[in-house]
């Protein structure tokens, strides 16, 4: 298979990154390479969605190592191939708005039952050096994330993972 130029990027950002401090330090069942299964969103009339950006066929995956740092790279497998080797325009944008790339500092809340993320960087420059929560579930090999804030109309949002075995 191959990687993905961002995907690179992140996991080369991940393996070169310093220890996180002992604070901070993760819960260890977290941790490992976990595989995007699916996304929904629930609207407020009981209808429900793929994450609108990455449709409904996402790939990707969601790194957490054992001293506190995690990637993330998902994008919309639904995207059209670029007509050329150098995307134009509509193509470049639609490579932005249908991917999500981020890495973080992260630690695990359990008392309280969420991934804090200390955002290091991502593909929007604004998130850099904000904090975000993710309410979770940890159920053997299945991870669930409750993203937030929720769009305008969804009352419900869920990213599904699964933990990747060699």
């Amino acid at each position: 298979m191959k990687l993905t130029r961002a995907l690179a990027i992140a996991l080369w950002a991940l393996a070169a990154a310093q220890p996180a401090t002992a604070a901070s330090q993760p819960k260890s069942d977290i941790s490992g390479m976990w595989r995007l299964v699916r996304t929904e969103q629930r609207m407020a009339d009981g209808t429900t969605r793929p994450d609108p950006d990455l449709g409904a066929h996402p790939a990707g995956y969601m790194t957490y190592d054992p001293a506190g740092r995690m990637c993330t790279v998902f994008n919309n497998t639904d995207r059209p191939r670029w007509a050329a080797a150098r995307p134009n325009e509509a193509e470049l944008r639609a490579t932005f708005d249908n991917m999500v790339v981020y890495c973080a500092r992260y630690r695990v809340d359990a008392a309280r039952g969420v991934i804090v993320f200390d955002m290091e960087f991502s593909q929007s420059p604004n998130n850099a050096g904000s904090l975000r929560e993710r309410r979770f579930e940890l159920l053997g090999d299945s991870l669930k994330l409750f993203p937030n804030p929720l769009p305008p109309g969804v009352v419900a949002w869920s990213v599904e993972l699964q933990r990747v075995r060699p």
